[in-house]
């Protein structure tokens, strides 16, 4: 498992898609880590404590006649360049102009599935690795040490669906110093009687997968009594809030964050 870091976990996760399975027992509960199968893998990694799905309306819903938009034979509206999501929901620019009007009546904006993912929780770290290496990450030195190093941060992942009419390539990709700022600023970790923290710093994946990666510095300890938390970012149009109930986030006796 040569170079595995974050950064693989960032693309891994963003390419990934899986059903959510009904469970009478949680694995991570009713099992050890190397007792897990690939399907009570991908629940960890899709629907647990650790792992939330979030439905989002990208856009709004646009009324019959309404100017701006593009409909049949029709023009954009004018205006200037303005901040703005893409199907997949990664932060984009675009001109003015509105999206989809027709003559035959109101445009029902999609909705699109986010997984947020607390990626620095030990079970994440280690379905992960179980995900890649199968039987080989319980005697692999190079997972071993991946799974006892001390996180610094506290890491959040928020990955959807690949980017609209883009081909899946393994091209490099960053952010501006200007969007990742703004990213920045519109995200945060926050819990009662606290200040909220804000990502020290962002990753992007480097596929054509939506994936971001945020690093919260570890400054104040969320500790069990905190009862909830709650991951709030905006990346262009697109707004996510994920509450984590901190009572059902233990394993083996701990607090897994």
């Amino acid at each position: 498992m040569p170079g595995w870091n974050r950064r693989d976990a960032l693309c891994l996760l963003g390419a990934a898609a899986w059903p959510i399975p009904t469970w009478a027992e949680e694995p991570w509960a009713a099992k050890k880590p190397a007792e897990w199968n690939e399907k009570e893998l991908q629940h960890i990694l899709s629907d647990s404590p650790w792992a939330k799905p979030v439905s989002v309306t990208v856009g709004s819903t646009m009324p019959s006649g309404g100017g701006g938009g593009r409909g049949r034979g029709g023009r954009g509206g004018g205006g200037g360049a303005t901040p703005t999501a893409d199907a997949g929901g990664a932060p984009t620019e675009s001109g003015g102009g509105g999206r989809g009007v027709t003559n035959d009546g109101p445009v029902a904006a999609p909705s699109v599935i986010y997984t947020v993912r607390w990626m620095s929780a030990l079970p994440m770290k280690m379905a992960l690795v179980y995900s890649k290496m199968g039987a080989e990450a319980a005697t692999s030195p190079q997972a071993k040490a991946f799974l006892e190093k001390e996180d610094q941060f506290y890491v959040i992942n928020v990955s959807g669906p690949p980017r609209k009419n883009e081909a899946a390539t393994e091209r490099p990709r960053q952010l501006t110093p200007r969007v990742e700022a703004e990213i920045k600023e519109a995200t945060s970790l926050s819990w009662k009687a606290h200040d909220k923290l804000q990502p020290l710093v962002v990753q992007v994946s480097q596929t054509n997968s939506f994936a971001f990666s945020f690093s919260f510095p570890r400054t104040h300890l969320i500790e069990l009594e905190d009862k909830e938390v709650e991951f709030a970012t905006k990346l262009g149009e697109l707004s996510i809030k994920r509450k984590f109930k901190l009572k059902d986030m233990m394993f083996e006796g701990k607090l897994a964050l």
